[in-house]
């Protein structure tokens, strides 16, 4: 019997970003020298004291089935961690811990969407949220914030994007691709617009501890007047190194969790007891390491900025947050600029070089992991035509031989 794939299936789109890993990883194999910076993933390790509580949890024996929501201790800690650091109240009945903050995100939109309703989803966006909408059979509504105004949504997009099918709002601040931050002024802007309206707001802060610049800016939990209609999203694997532990969590409105506890219970159950156990050590005393990560990214982040802004044919603007450079690239596509919104998709521009065309930031970055070695992820896995994005989450040494490569290559392009 010859097998055909689901409807859903067929309407979903691998990751790209975890496509750029494992086409990192053949060539590797194949013994080709490639550097990576696809991947959003911290080199550092895992700090020591979050291994050793680790490890302890497995000689006490904590090795069995914890409550589907995730361990008393963990959520208690957790929902201290939120009123210490912003002045929000959530009970342990109000905070579900999942395998992951795309877990989370999952069971959020499983959990509120139904058929027909919209997603106000701003662009770029991460690359699983327009799909996982999709899974959960709502539509996403996208709202194109432009390279000029930062990637930031404003309150007048916003209010142009809502409808009667407006079921929830995603907000990611820091964002990713773009590392994006917005201010404390520029969310309170957002809320104003929110509260008058009925829609519940998911908010993913997987990157709010990794702020530059000494940039003012805030959780959406510190905003008691949409306490009643916010998801939080938060999680262990950029701020404590914890990639592969996978453990994240959500603080909402009690009748929310339970919904989402109830989509958990029937795919997980609960997250790993062992990574609990470790993310329980990181969120009570691991803040020290997290300041250390942070200022090295940092520096990684304005290195790689000045190397960047050098290069012909490229663009970019200095992030407030994250670990990522959302690259312009559109001259080296053949266009002096990106387009204003509205453009003709169907336009024919671009390049050739060495026999092939590079017309896409697709076609760019097969060109320079083939011919630079060096991996980035496509602007079209975020909903643009015009960049590239690259993780400087990894050591200087290495930063400092991609740039060389990058620059070689650009320069080769613009010929």
């Amino acid at each position: 019997m010859p097998f055909h794939e689901s409807q859903l299936a067929a309407r979903i789109q691998p990751s790209p970003t975890l496509a750029v890993t494992n086409l990192v990883a053949e060539l590797r194999r194949q013994g080709k020298n490639v550097i990576d910076l696809g991947a959003g993933e911290p080199d550092f390790n895992t700090p020591e004291p979050v291994k050793n509580a680790a490890v302890e949890a497995i000689h006490q024996g904590k090795t069995k089935y914890t409550p589907n929501t995730g361990t008393i201790a963990l959520r208690e800690a957790i929902a201290a961690a939120l009123k210490s650091e912003y002045g929000a109240v959530y009970q342990p009945n109000e905070i579900i811990v999942s395998s992951g903050a795309k877990q989370s995100i999952y069971n959020a939109l499983l959990a509120t969407c139904n058929p027909g309703n919209e997603v106000i989803l701003p662009a770029p966006y991460w690359v699983s949220y327009p799909e996982q909408i999709r899974m959960a059979g709502a539509t996403a509504k996208i709202v194109i914030d432009p390279d000029g105004d930062d990637f930031k949504l404003t309150p007048a997009r916003l209010r142009a994007a809502i409808t009667p099918k407006t079921k929830l709002l995603i907000l990611n601040s820091p964002s990713n691709p773009t590392g994006a931050v917005y201010t404390t002024d520029e969310l309170q802007a957002l809320v104003d617009v929110i509260r008058q309206h009925e829609f519940l707001v998911l908010a993913d802060e997987i990157y709010i501890k990794l702020v530059y610049d000494g940039i003012e800016t805030t959780s959406l939990c510190a905003f008691p007047e949409i306490r009643d209609r916010l998801i939080l999203v938060n999680g262990f694997s950029k701020s404590y190194a914890m990639t592969g532990w996978r453990l994240g969590y959500a603080a909402a409105p009690q009748t929310i969790v339970k919904a989402m506890d109830k989509v958990q219970s029937h795919t997980t159950s609960n997250a790993c007891s062992i990574s609990q156990e470790a993310g329980l050590a990181a969120i009570s005393g691991s803040q020290e390491a997290v300041e250390k990560m942070r200022q090295q990214f940092d520096e990684r982040r304005r290195f790689v900025h000045q190397a960047l802004s050098g290069m012909p044919g490229v663009s970019v603007r200095l992030p407030k947050g994250a670990f990522y450079m959302f690259i312009n690239v559109a001259p080296l596509l053949g266009l002096n600029d990106v387009p204003a919104v509205g453009f003709d998709r169907t336009k024919l521009w671009g390049r050739e070089i060495n026999g092939k065309k590079i017309q896409f930031p697709n076609d760019l970055c097969q060109y320079l992991v083939e011919n630079a070695g060096v991996a980035l992820v496509a602007g079209e896995a975020f909903g643009s035509m015009f960049h590239v994005r690259l993780s400087y989450a990894t050591d200087m040494k290495t930063l400092q031989e991609a740039m060389k490569r990058l620059e070689k290559a650009f320069g080769e392009i613009t010929g």
